[in-house]
């Protein structure tokens, strides 16, 4: 069987039902051929980094390795951001590139590059893929994309060539010590008033959410792990990005427990807190940003059964998770104006009208410092932002993976008016697929997170500021209903119709409430 027969029936043992990619004439058009032949249904979307956000949030849903697959040269360059998006927000992803063959490369110079060179940093690893490779190896390498940390993994496709032995291996942390253990559960059992901090490693490890609510602390989730405890409900203290919003109950609190928290979640600023930590994680993430008085290095469940098995907080401690979140809500909606038609006012009516059912999601720029402490979420995964690399672009293509990954789900997917003139081809991909998906485009014409940082001598408006543009009439171009929305009312009338299929809300905001909201979240 030959090597492009042979990858697709490993992807699809492992679970792949999709693929997604921007093929160009040549050998991926082969790996193309071939997925489709194993039963694989193939995305064509509009941009190699869309693509690649598109495949990797649905490996995120799905649990499997979905591929992109992308040509050689530029469509490899263009790939890069949406690489480093899976890898630095851990999403599992499959990248799949062909390359000048090793036989001919000392004689053509068109779109060559060294392009595991290029994938190394912002892959798990960058990996030559050749027809020597056996069946068992592929699998393995094919495994590595959904090992803790998730990230991308680069084929560089080369059916002629040599491939190279991958260096990752299936064994998982090895159980901590008995004394590592004793020490944790004293340092809990001392503590009157414990907060855990749940980052996406608890997100995506079962049953983390359920020994949570039995040990019944307050709980602070990062972005990525939001939805481990219901938002809505009465351990949920709100989100921790080691920002203002949560110092009241981080100030209170006499331990840390970070579960599953990884260090590339937090905004980098310093840790000013004195209540010791215990870190509960499988990664080893001794260094200078936080360090643990117990760090539990361990297979998660374990180690949460382990420490946290017999212990229940005492409930006045717990009955004030409630309170803190309320009042972090509370400052978010006083940053804006009750007359004016700003990013809380649209989140409140959204929130009012989305379906509980809905996948949520959100992309880089000030509108997700109004979405995300408001937003309500159930289930872990149910909302996705890009995190760890915070990339604008993220929204629209993520919400395309979510709704192939979740078919029959609604999508809402919030973007400003940057993120999405950076994914305006989507909107055929999401029109030709028939998809559930409402875009809620808060448009203000101006890069706003941006504005918010500038200096007198940063370029004023030639540096943030667009010509305003209508994106309702550009979506009714792509084929998807597009509505240019003003108030409150508007916007009410609008969500309150069927979420069936595609629509873009096209919303133009007073974006005057931003720089308070940057205020009271991170200070």
């Amino acid at each position: 069987m030959d090597l492009p027969r042979r990858l697709a029936r490993t992807l699809r043992n492992a679970g792949v039902t999709t693929a997604f990619g921007v093929p160009g004439g040549g050998p991926n058009l082969d790996v193309v051929g071939a997925a489709l032949d194993e039963g694989i249904d193939f995305v064509l979307g509009h941009a190699e980094t869309s693509s690649a956000i598109m495949a990797s949030t649905h490996g995120l849903l799905t649990q499997t390795p979905t591929p992109v697959i992308v040509t050689r040269g530029p469509g490899a360059t263009s790939v890069v951001n949406g690489s480093a998006q899976a890898t630095l927000d851990r999403y599992p992803l499959v990248v799949v590139t062909d390359t000048v063959p090793s036989a001919q490369r000392s004689r053509v110079a068109h779109q060559r590059l060294d392009q595991r060179a290029l994938f190394g940093p912002v892959t798990k690893q960058s990996i030559t893929l050749g027809a020597d490779i056996d069946n068992v190896e592929l699998a393995e390498v094919i495994a590595q994309p959904n090992r803790w940390p998730y990230g991308a993994l680069h084929l560089d496709y080369d059916v002629g060539g040599v491939s190279t032995q991958s260096s990752y291996s299936a064994r998982g942390a090895a159980p901590a010590a008995d004394d590592v253990l004793s020490a944790a559960r004293e340092l809990l059992a001392a503590s009157a008033r414990p907060v855990v901090i749940a980052g996406m490693e608890a997100a995506v490890t079962p049953g983390i959410g359920d020994a949570l609510v039995a040990l019944g602390a307050p709980v602070l989730t990062t972005y990525q792990a939001i939805g481990i405890v219901d938002t809505e409900g009465s351990l949920h203290a709100g989100l921790f990005t080691n920002g203002d919003l949560e110092r009241e109950v981080m100030d209170a609190a006499d331990l840390f427990i970070t579960v599953g928290l990884d260090l590339v979640e937090p905004i980098p600023r310093a840790w000013n807190y004195d209540a010791p930590v215990l870190r509960l994680s499988s990664q080893d993430q001794q260094d200078d940003y936080l360090s643990a008085s117990v760090d539990v290095v361990s297979d998660l469940s374990v180690a949460v059964t382990s420490v946290f098995e017999g212990v229940q907080v005492d409930s006045g401690w717990t009955s004030k998770a409630k309170g803190f979140r309320d009042r972090g809500r509370a400052q978010i909606r006083s940053a804006e104006s009750s007359d004016s038609f700003g990013p809380v006012a649209v989140v409140e009516t959204v929130r009012k009208h989305v379906p509980g059912t809905a996948t949520t999601t959100v992309d880089a720029g000030a509108h997700f410092l109004a979405i995300m402490p408001m937003w309500p979420v159930a289930n872990p995964l149910d909302l996705l932002i890009s995190n760890g690399l915070a990339t604008m672009g993220f929204s629209v293509p993520a919400a395309i993976g979510a709704a192939i990954a979740r078919p029959g789900r609604p999508v809402v997917a919030f973007t400003g008016d940057g993120g999405m003139g950076m994914t305006l081809g989507e909107l055929e991909t999401i029109a030709r697929r028939g998809l559930p998906i409402t875009i809620v485009v808060l448009n203000d014409a101006t890069l706003s997170l941006i504005r918010i940082k500038q200096a007198a001598d940063h370029g004023g408006d030639a540096a943030v500021a667009y010509q305003p543009t209508d994106f309702a009439a550009v979506a009714s171009g792509c084929g998807v209903p597009g509505f240019v929305v003003d108030c409150d009312a508007e916007l009410s009338r609008i969500l309150a119709d069927t979420w069936d299929g595609p629509r873009l809300l096209d919303v133009r905001i007073d974006p005057s409430s931003y720089p308070g909201l940057l205020a009271a979240t991170r200070g």
